[in-house]
């Protein structure tokens, strides 16, 4: 199966683009000799703020690949339960991650800690360059759906930040905003800020 995992490029991006931009495309995992995909249709970003593993703006062991190039899976363990994949923006030495809360196509994968079991991801594909199309990597999809921001989940510390981004009506969102998509409709790009 031919494998088209994004260019460097297309990740080299402020965090808040890049996560919108990451909705519709699609998240591959290659295990035990197959090829398992889902389509991304929920994301939150993180750069240096309050809620962010980088917020003091300094490197850690855990948090280390925030700070590197573009493009690579950032995976920690949390809650002593689950973990969470993120895909690194920006540039080299500046903190950003998105991180990937739902997939349409694999069945039960709304929520970070489901969609990772659900691709056997675990902090052994921390760091993994997602250019490079092996293990897991992200090819170009699209979507029509209206892109729903609203706020990130989870977190105590700038929670109020509208940095939650999912596609209206997918049945991968692990959170809906019911107040904020019944006053807007169906319309394109409705947001909360």
């Amino acid at each position: 199966m031919t494998r088209r995992p994004l260019s460097r490029r297309f990740y080299s991006r402020p965090t808040l683009e890049l996560a919108r931009a990451l909705l519709g495309n699609w998240l591959c995992r290659e295990l035990d000799g197959q090829i398992r995909r889902g389509r991304i249709v929920e994301v939150e970003a993180y750069t240096h703020d309050a809620a962010s593993h980088a917020r003091d703006h300094r490197r850690t062991p855990r948090n280390a690949v925030m700070f590197g190039a573009a493009g690579h899976a950032y995976v920690y363990f949390t809650y002593g339960m689950h973990h969470c994949v993120n895909v690194v923006a920006e540039r080299d030495g500046i903190p950003g991650a998105v991180l990937i809360r739902g997939l349409d196509g694999l069945g039960n994968a709304n929520g970070p800690g489901r969609l990772c079991r659900a691709l056997a991801i675990d902090r052994a594909l921390d760091g993994v360059d997602l250019t490079a199309g092996e293990r897991l990597w992200i090819e170009a999809g699209r979507h029509r759906e209206a892109i729903v921001e609203t706020t990130r989940v989870g977190i105590r510390h700038a929670a109020e930040l509208p940095w939650r981004f999912y596609l209206l009506g997918s049945p991968g969102v692990s959170r809906r905003d019911r107040a904020l998509e019944g006053a807007a409709g169906a319309r394109r790009g409705i947001s909360r800020r």
